[in-house]
């Protein structure tokens, strides 16, 4: 996901350096190596490395927006989110300018550095905001197509990336339109709401419930948090047995969802991680399993589940 936001950077820089426009700025605090070389010795006029400032990154990014350019401000979600609240709701929410937070790291993707580097509560804090649309894309093909739509938007915007390496899932779906839920499988009798890099995860849950049974699980990626589509979760939930909602996060997604299901009285099962921080160390991926986010365990849960509806 990152190199796909690096590379529609690069395109952008390139188009206003043809123009002689110099219009959007790339601001970092002291991070991004590996991956922002190319803009730094080919664009430098639009980069600027801010240092270990965070703080008062937002608050530059505030005023360069205010002078009608458009930002990016790149940083470790904890970094770029929680250290900064303060600065990015009074300096880029409450004045609603065109800034673009762009926070990689999403759930715990630096599950090795410890609970300081987790961003499992980041939905919920920057959901708090007024102004702010969030996006959480699932693939590189997403972050391509947001970067181009980011540009329409005139206001604050939460990009939030897994980090790199992410497989292409979105080649042979529908057109990915910012606030509208990703209609990736049907079904008739369950359905999954996934958000984020973890929807990996939830097209193979899906693809094994229908190996078994046929047209039987239905997914909806919802890499748009908000605005949240509230009335399409609905519609897609009516006569379900059973909805999942899957994520990287403390249970975000599923308040929302639940939100969305009120008094309709559909059964509704949660894969989140806990509202706790998490002091154990090894990968994501055996992080995720002790909490039961995996293929395997997900699939069982629901299969027990289902048997006792």
């Amino acid at each position: 996901m990152r190199n796909a936001f690096t590379n529609a950077l690069i395109d952008k820089f390139k188009k206003e350096k043809e123009k002689g426009d110099l219009n959007s700025f790339l601001l970092t605090g002291d991070l991004g190596f590996s991956a922002f070389e190319k803009i730094r010795e080919n664009y430098p006029e639009h980069f600027i490395n801010m240092g270990l400032s965070e703080q008062n990154m937002i608050s530059v990014a505030g005023g360069m927006a205010y002078l009608g350019k458009k930002v990016y401000v790149y940083s470790i979600i904890p970094f770029l989110l929680y250290r900064t609240f303060e600065q990015i709701r009074n300096d880029v929410c409450y004045p609603n300018l065109s800034v673009v937070l762009v926070g990689v790291g999403s759930g715990v993707v630096y599950a090795n550095s410890g609970p300081t580097h987790h961003a499992i509560e980041d939905l919920k804090v920057a959901d708090a905001l007024p102004n702010i649309t969030i996006l959480s894309p699932s693939d590189p093909r997403e972050v391509s197509i947001f970067m181009q739509k980011i540009d329409k938007i005139n206001s604050p915007v939460y990009l939030r990336l897994s980090r790199n390496g992410e497989p292409i899932i979105h080649n042979k779906h529908g057109e990915i339109k910012i606030g509208k839920p990703l209609e990736l499988f049907k079904g008739s009798e369950v359905l999954i709401v996934s958000i984020g890099a973890i929807t990996k995860v939830a097209i193979d849950v899906a693809r094994k419930l229908n190996s078994e049974e046929g047209n039987f699980a239905e997914l909806l990626e919802v890499h748009t948090f908000k605005p949240f589509d509230y009335k399409k979760i609905a519609e897609v939930a009516k006569n379900k047995k059973l909805v999942i909602t899957l994520e990287e996060n403390t249970g975000a997604l599923f308040e929302k969802v639940s939100v969305a299901l009120n008094n309709m009285g559909i059964n509704i099962l949660p894969f989140k991680l806990p509202d706790k921080f998490i002091n154990f160390s090894g990968t994501e991926e055996y992080i995720l399993d002790r909490y039961g986010i995996s293929t395997e365990k997900i699939y069982k849960k629901i299969k027990k589940v289902l048997a006792r509806i």
